[in-house]
């Protein structure tokens, strides 16, 4: 058998990664007789993709000690991307001021990401200052920063900046003569479901409710935009906050059936996969006081379970849809919420910014909770 030079290596890591085989991938890295800055960047990388922040972050680790290996900008960019995650602000300013001290390049990539480092880190300002001294932004660096103000931030910092990124027409225009100057300004970016996620998230903590409800009529009326799971989520959050829940349950019943198919989906996988069993639950039971006779949140209810480990739990939903004479609808066994979650999670990465999109409601679902009749 031909010897493998690096590039194989470095494709068959990559693709057991991509795969999800992190131990496959490791072990083939860990065969290797040399490797580069590149070896490293793709075991690292794949880390991080998988949601293993802690693991890329003992890979860096490793890699500094290795002879006079300095990493790449690719490099900086995982680790900056590993340390928010973990919400380790220190190492978030070691990785920064590490990439001052070695790397002369303007990288938009890396500096995106620590936009979003210190926002998730809730430094708010100091990530406005790195946005502010950057030469040039794309839509996904104004998404980080909007975000990182609108979600762990000053939400009317965020949608001021939101206004600033649209600039001119109808969607900053609240009436006042500040407002009508906005209407003058030239957009720099248009909006996408990200940069919306955000703005509605803020107007869940600030309690705006007018504006929450021109926003999420401007994404679909203004800029022809497709509400997904965590807009309806904000603004189901948006009017239990201020007590208005059947408006709150009528925004859970307006969601098309393909996207109440990819929160169920995403909901069960953030069961699975970040052990939010509560979360799940709390939403599961609200779906089924909702719609009684839909099997399908029954079977979520009952995978959610399963997944914890609460056998006695999951049998009992068993048997309360017997009880009820609750059939499985269709194509929604609970195999088929398997595929949803796997559809979620890998098939509906593929689309433009399905990634900043997952990682926002993976966010929000640890800060935004649904508030059921009982707690009114």
């Amino acid at each position: 058998m031909p010897r493998r030079d690096l590039v194989s290596f470095h494709s068959m890591v990559g693709a057991y990664s991509l795969a999800g085989d992190l131990p496959a991938a490791r072990a083939l890295f860990d065969s290797m007789e040399r490797r580069n800055v590149v070896s490293w960047n793709v075991m690292i990388g794949g880390y991080v993709k998988a949601k293993l922040p802690e693991h890329a972050l003992e890979l860096f680790r490793e890699m500094m000690g290795v002879g006079n290996l300095r990493g790449s900008a690719t490099t900086m960019v995982s680790v900056a991307t590993a340390c928010a995650r973990l919400g380790r602000l220190n190492g978030g300013r070691e990785v920064h001021g590490f990439f001052l001290r070695n790397f002369a390049e303007d990288n938009l990539v890396f500096w995106t990401a620590v936009v979003d480092l210190y926002g998730k880190c809730r430094r708010a300002a100091v990530a406005q200052k790195v946005f502010d001294g950057m030469p040039e932004r794309n839509l996904v660096c104004w998404n980080a920063m909007i975000v990182g103000h609108c979600v762990y931030g000053d939400p009317e910092d965020g949608l001021a900046l939101f206004c600033e990124m649209v600039g001119g027409g109808d969607c900053c225009d609240d009436g006042t003569e500040e407002g009508n100057a906005r209407k003058e300004r030239k957009p720099v970016f248009s909006p996408d479901e990200v940069t919306f996620v955000g703005v509605l998230c803020a107007c869940a903590r600030a309690g705006l409710l007018v504006e929450g409800k021109r926003y999420f009529e401007q994404m679909t009326e203004l800029y022809n935009l497709k509400p997904m799971f965590a807009h309806y989520w904000c603004m189901a959050n948006l009017y239990g906050a201020l007590g208005l829940l059947q408006e709150a349950e009528e925004v859970l019943k307006s969601m098309s059936e393909e996207t109440k198919a990819l929160a169920l989906g995403g909901l069960l996988g953030l069961c699975r996969f970040r052990g939010e069993v509560e979360l799940g639950e709390r939403i599961a039971l609200r779906l089924i006081e909702l719609e009684p006779n839909n099997g399908m949140y029954y079977a979520l209810l009952c995978s959610v379970y399963v997944a914890a480990g609460r056998w006695d739990e999951a049998q009992k939903v068993k048997a309360m849809m017997k009880e009820k004479a609750v059939r499985f609808r269709p194509g929604h066994r609970l195999t088929n919420l398997n595929e949803i979650v796997h559809k979620f999670k890998v098939g509906d990465r593929s689309q433009m910014h399905s990634k900043e999109i997952y990682m926002i409601l993976d966010d929000l679902a640890t800060r935004l909770r649904l508030k059921s009749t009982e707690d009114g």
